[in-house]
């Protein structure tokens, strides 16, 4: 039995689905706009699916900016510098990334890269406390915690 090509969406039924893929967790206006261009409807509709979904705050880079940041320093360990990159690539304003990045308690952040480094000492193995320290600060800079935080901490340490 030959295999039926799927039918083309409508507008609406774009409309419908991109009003859920922003339901399901915050979007940025670049991931809809990605997803967008998936569809084949013409692209003066995607650009009224866009505005709609602007005007009835579906998608909002404010919004998006403080659950991201939220999420990667809380559950994914990551530090300002590499969340800084990835919201420059997902095309967000500076001033959004630098306001939230500011509203972030410092206190927490460093708390959690203490818990960070701790957690990776107990993996590493080094010929001198040195060595261990610059692995650890070499891990924890790929995690994008700030170079100067880093070995601040490590200092305060008794790792």
């Amino acid at each position: 039995m030959a295999k039926q090509a799927n039918k083309p969406l409508t507008p609406d039924q774009v409309l419908d689905k991109m009003a859920k893929y922003c339901a399901y967790q915050e979007r940025c206006v670049k991931d809809v706009r990605d997803k967008l261009q998936t569809f084949e409807i013409p692209e003066e509709e995607k650009a009224k699916i866009l505005d709609y979904l602007l005007d009835n705050r579906f998608v909002n880079d404010e919004r998006f900016v403080k659950s991201f940041v939220r999420g990667k320093v809380n559950q994914s360990g990551w530090g300002v510098n590499k969340i800084r990159f990835h919201l420059i690539q997902k095309g967000i304003d500076k001033d959004i990334i630098e306001e939230a990045l500011g509203q972030t308690d410092e206190e927490a952040y460093r708390q959690r890269l203490i818990e960070i480094l701790k957690t990776k000492a107990k993996t590493v193995k080094a010929d001198s406390d040195f060595e261990k320290k610059r692995k650890l600060a070499a891990y924890a800079m790929q995690k994008g915690f700030e170079g100067s935080l880093v070995w601040e901490t490590l200092k305060d340490l008794a790792i």
